[in-house]
């Protein structure tokens, strides 16, 4: 009787120090005195017993409910994939060193948006979720597949003699590509995909990421869809990249650019009609860089908002010289898209005190793809106020013209390509002709760009085109040879000696006359 006793007392002292323990962590709900006034009889230790298994019911509870914060935390709630803080996570495993090659691979959607803006964001929900779907079969097995954020989707996998990174760029491109049916519409989209292979004892796989984001963007250069692999090339010129972004804003800091004026002319009479301003730099170290190549870098760096307002601001006080005569300018679509575009536009032709019609404003066609309704809105704005808008380079972008349904322009400037083959070609030729027709039906001025001879001014005059512009027709030139060109195109007095050698144009266009 004296052992049982003992055998109670014992366990009374343990049931309280563990009822005290749960007492403090508040799982019981029981105090240690209420457990310690029900020690020493079978009722007390059958309502410690029922505690326990509330105990392990509610660690169970607290479990679960700790593995879906981890959930949460790790993985794209839309998708299924990881998220972006988990595929951090996986790129810091030091667990990846243990591979002999890591392949990092790195996509976006092209034309995304569109589906957004024209189907709504719960279309695009249900297709980013199939596009997940597609690539997780595309890919296979991983280390780590995670959607980052937006349309981007990224991925590690081991590399092997039979799983090299072409294959997975060609699997994404293809599995992407294929047509989707989101709520009863075929939807066609394009991934643009950029693939890293490294040694991970000596690339970081972050670097390896950056690596391929890089790839990436360079495939998106390829229209339709394609895939790139980072190599030495795309190394060398990342490197290009970053010095010309550099001396770029070194020049805009020491105000080394200027603008070059290229004259238009009205192919019917040979008048000067306006101007187009062109950037140029004087910095040594952009010397060797093309005007198309400084602005893909400024758009791509940032720069371009500087780059853009400092030609508005110089192109408005070259027209308080010119005073009648209108000056074009090409606006990025960077800059376009910014909300406040029109309003600073207004604000900086009141500063100027120029009137609006003597600015015309340019743009390309993907400015009016990206975002219909706001790019609409833009370029109505921009016509009440009285400016006039060109869509530049026609012809070469979008094959399809059923977005310019949705726009009211003044001109359309047809891309100096279609010039290559003009005259040798019959087609060609035809071609031209219905794109005038086409502009005028749309009471739209045409301008054909690149026009490099006599016979070419005299094709285009018999074509119907009203604008000319091109290498015949007058050279970029600065404000005051400008000046003089104008004069001598509309049949002014030059004063001796006031002209230029790089001014001194031979007006060949004349008036065709009917027969």
């Amino acid at each position: 009787m004296t052992d049982l006793r003992t055998i109670w007392s014992l366990s009374a002292v343990l049931l309280s120090v563990a009822a005290l323990i749960l007492d403090r962590t508040q799982i019981l709900g029981v105090s240690a005195l209420a457990v310690a006034a029900a020690l020493g009889t079978g009722a007390g230790l059958a309502g410690l017993a029922a505690a326990g298994a509330r105990s392990r019911r509610h660690a169970q509870v607290l479990y679960e409910t700790n593995r879906q914060l981890r959930d949460l935390l790790h993985v794209d709630q839309l998708t299924g994939l990881m998220n972006r803080s988990a595929f951090d996570a996986a790129l810091d495993d030091p667990r990846l060193a243990e591979h002999e090659m890591l392949i990092v691979l790195f996509f976006d959607l092209d034309r995304f948006k569109d589906v957004n803006d024209t189907l709504g964001h719960k279309a695009g929900d249900d297709l980013l979720r199939q596009v997940a779907q597609r690539a997780a079969d595309a890919v296979g097995s991983t280390i780590a597949l995670a959607r980052l954020g937006g349309d981007e989707f990224a991925s590690v996998i081991a590399w092997s003699a039979d799983n090299r990174p072409e294959r997975y760029g060609a699997a994404i491109v293809e599995a992407v590509g294929a047509p989707y049916l989101i709520d009863g519409h075929q939807v066609e989209i394009a991934a643009s995909v950029g693939l890293a292979l490294g040694d991970p004892t000596r690339f970081n796989p972050r670097e390896l990421l950056r690596r391929a984001d890089l790839a990436m963007y360079a495939a998106k250069g390829s229209p339709g869809g394609r895939f790139r692999v980072f190599d030495d090339a795309l190394d060398r010129h990342q490197t290009r990249e970053s010095s010309v972004r550099i001396e770029l804003g070194k020049a805009l800091i020491e105000n080394q650019f200027s603008l070059h004026f290229q004259p238009l002319i009205d192919a019917r009479t040979g008048a000067f009609s306006s101007a187009e301003a062109l950037l140029r730099s004087q910095s040594p170290g952009l010397r060797e860089v093309t005007p198309a190549a400084l602005i893909a870098t400024a758009e791509t760096s940032g720069q371009i908002n500087a780059l853009t307002e400092w030609t508005i601001e110089t192109a408005l006080t070259a027209i308080t010289k010119l005073q009648t005569s209108p000056i074009g300018v090409n606006i990025s679509p960077v800059y376009f898209r910014k909300p406040e575009f029109v309003s600073r536009l207004m604000d900086k032709l009141l500063l100027a005190r120029v009137r609006p019609e003597l600015l015309t404003v340019e743009i390309t066609e993907s400015v009016l793809i990206e975002n219909l309704d706001a790019a609409r809105q833009s370029v109505d704005r921009l016509r009440e106020i009285g400016m006039k808008v060109f869509l530049d380079d026609f012809g070469t972008g979008y094959s399809s013209l059923s977005y310019l349904q949705y726009f009211e322009l003044d001109g359309l400037k047809l891309d100096k390509s279609f010039l290559r083959t003009v005259g040798d070609r019959r087609k060609t030729n035809q071609i031209i002709r219905s794109m005038i027709d086409f502009g005028h039906s749309l009471d739209m001025r045409v301008v054909v760009e690149g026009v490099e001879s006599d016979w070419q001014v005299r094709l285009l005059q018999l074509l119907g085109c009203d604008l000319l512009q091109g290498y015949e027709i007058g050279m970029p030139m600065p404000l005051d040879e400008l000046l003089v060109y104008r004069d001598l195109a509309s049949g002014r007095q030059v004063v001796d000696g006031a002209v230029p050698p790089s001014a001194v144009a031979k007006i060949k266009v004349l008036p065709i006359h009917s027969a």
